[in-house]
């Protein structure tokens, strides 16, 4: 382990709460509501004063935890002062820097403003004519980018996603299309600005709906 990486853990340790990335994965998102909703306050005051330089250095060392944690931090503290970092490595192809699950689609969903979708727009003008990338750790987010393109567009009463669509078009066209799942990566994104915003993202409940439906 690098210098860096020690450094990006210790900036993560100090401003994430609960130990870090850990309850990211899954336990923060079925938390019983009191105890998530501290959690969620906790989780945006740190974003909110970790310096730029920590949040930096979380993104490109340390590996998918820092990456993660970074991302969340940024997400929920609305943390604009990021966003040119951001364009900087989406458009550079990197929107997920370590081929983990969360990428730079959600603090731009989160961040929500006509800049955000534009670096969206940017971003899969060229993702598009990439090929399909092997099964593993991916660092492309084609399908993502898109279903959050169009949540802004919902959000914003743009269109920036219609040139991407149709019959024909750069999405239909893009060899990996049939294997995502647009409507399934725009709830993710509903639900991931909800929760960076403090709200209650409704996990919990509707795991204790299809436990209910398969009991029954």
């Amino acid at each position: 382990m690098t210098d860096d990486d020690n450094r990006a853990f210790w900036a993560m340790f100090r401003w994430s709460p609960n130990g870090g990335y850990m309850p990211l994965i899954v336990r923060a998102w079925i938390w019983p509501r009191p105890r998530q909703a501290w959690y969620q306050f906790r989780l945006r005051w740190g974003g909110r004063l970790a310096p730029a330089k920590d949040l930096n250095l979380m993104l490109d060392a340390g590996g998918w935890r820092t990456f993660m944690a970074a991302i969340w931090l940024i997400s929920s503290a609305k943390r604009a002062d990021l966003r040119p970092r951001i364009e900087q490595d989406m458009l550079a192809g990197r929107p997920c820097g370590y081929g983990w699950t969360y990428s730079f689609c959600t603090p731009l969903a989160c961040l929500g403003t006509e800049a955000d979708a534009l670096i969206l727009a940017g971003y899969l003008d060229h993702a598009l004519t990439l090929p399909v990338e092997p099964e593993g750790y991916k660092t492309q987010r084609q399908g993502q980018a898109l279903a959050t393109l169009l949540y802004l567009d919902q959000q914003l009463g743009t269109a920036h996603a219609q040139r991407f669509l149709g019959n024909g078009g750069p999405w239909e066209r893009w060899p990996g299309s049939a294997d995502d799942d647009l409507s399934g990566y725009a709830e993710q994104i509903r639900a991931e600005v909800v929760f960076a915003a403090g709200g209650n993202p409704g996990l919990r409940r509707q795991m204790k709906e299809e436990r209910r439906a398969a009991r029954s």
